[in-house]
């Protein structure tokens, strides 16, 4: 996504009115992990000031377990195709998608989500390019359904216009039922799998667990009340600007999660950058993350190069740094 800083961010932690139990699986895969318990985190997290699962009513816990199942489902190194015919258009076709889901209201997770259908739609080479636009805008559309609440959805003509599949100067002229069939053959490609779990998602539930905590400094002085949520704009913007970059795609979810706390963290000069706390809460050591961090702080360096030392920048700055 083109590194808008200010967007919105949802934690797609739940199922109002209900607690989410999840189909128990056999898989013994290290990447499975448990939810922390109150004991494993040492440390009381800084700037939580209600229990979320109290808040939603549901069990985030469960959610997340679920998440981590699932996780493997569109990204992952199972999946990575470094050759797929369409990246040297990704990032345009991630920019649009963008575009188009800002100018429609639609939540930041929501245009990560139609971000992931279409990567595993056009890694299918059978897909002309003919059909690009077409396709992508269904995967907004599907993913709005999915994720977003029915009146938030996009209106259908209205939406042709905007992406110049209808209307005055289109080529296309696709009408609303033939929409409907370019949403179908989504549907057909993800075969109606339809819950994708970007990094997004899962940087969302650490959030609203903590990632901040009372014992951590800020450039070496104390924590003030600001941190927590400075924290979570650079994790949006981490988010963000990791999703436009395809071979970050090669880690699962949770991984590039962890990573980007991190990387949050060491952009704010909030210290130590990983502690038991954290680990107890994504279940990766600082050893597993640091590789990935890394590879997420050279591309942000590549991309701000002007940004000598992005960690002088203090909580007063991060407007024009995120």
């Amino acid at each position: 996504m083109a590194p808008n800083h200010t967007s919105r961010d949802g934690s797609g932690a739940g199922e109002r009115g209900r607690t989410f139990r999840p189909i128990e699986t056999k898989t013994t895969s290290p990447l499975k992990r448990k939810a922390p318990t109150e004991l494993e985190m040492h440390a009381k997290p800084y700037g939580i000031k209600s229990n979320v699962n109290v808040e939603l009513g549901v069990s985030t816990e469960d959610i997340y377990e679920d998440m981590l199942q699932r996780q493997g489902n569109f990204v992952g190194p199972q999946i990575y195709n470094a050759e797929a015919h369409y990246l040297p258009y990704r990032r345009y076709l991630v920019d649009w998608m963008s575009d188009v889901g800002e100018q429609n209201h639609l939540h930041n997770t929501t245009i990560h989500v139609a971000i992931l259908f279409m990567d595993k739609i056009f890694a299918d080479p059978k897909v002309k390019r003919d059909k690009w636009q077409l396709l992508a805008t269904a995967c907004i559309t599907v993913a709005a359904k999915y994720e977003e609440a029915e009146e938030h959805c996009p209106i259908i003509p209205d939406l042709l216009k905007m992406t110049k599949l209808a209307g005055e100067g289109s080529k296309a002229n696709v009408t609303p039922l033939a929409f409907r069939d370019g949403e179908v053959e989504v549907l057909k490609h993800l075969n109606w799998t339809l819950r994708a779990t970007p990094a997004l998602h899962v940087v969302g539930y650490y959030l609203s667990k903590g990632v901040v905590f009372v014992d951590d400094t800020w450039q070496g002085r104390d924590l003030i009340e600001k941190i927590p949520r400075y924290v979570k704009k650079y994790a949006d913007f981490f988010c963000n600007l990791t999703m436009q970059e395809y071979s970050f795609q090669k880690y699962l979810p949770s991984q590039l999660a962890a990573a980007i706390l991190m990387a949050s963290r060491e952009a704010l000069s909030v210290a130590p950058r990983w502690r038991p706390e954290m680990t107890a809460l994504t279940g990766y050591e600082e050893s597993e993350i640091s590789p990935i961090f890394d590879h997420v702080w050279k591309y942000y360096g590549e991309q701000f190069p002007d940004r000598q030392d992005p960690r002088s920048i203090s909580p007063r700055g991060v407007n024009q740094a995120v």
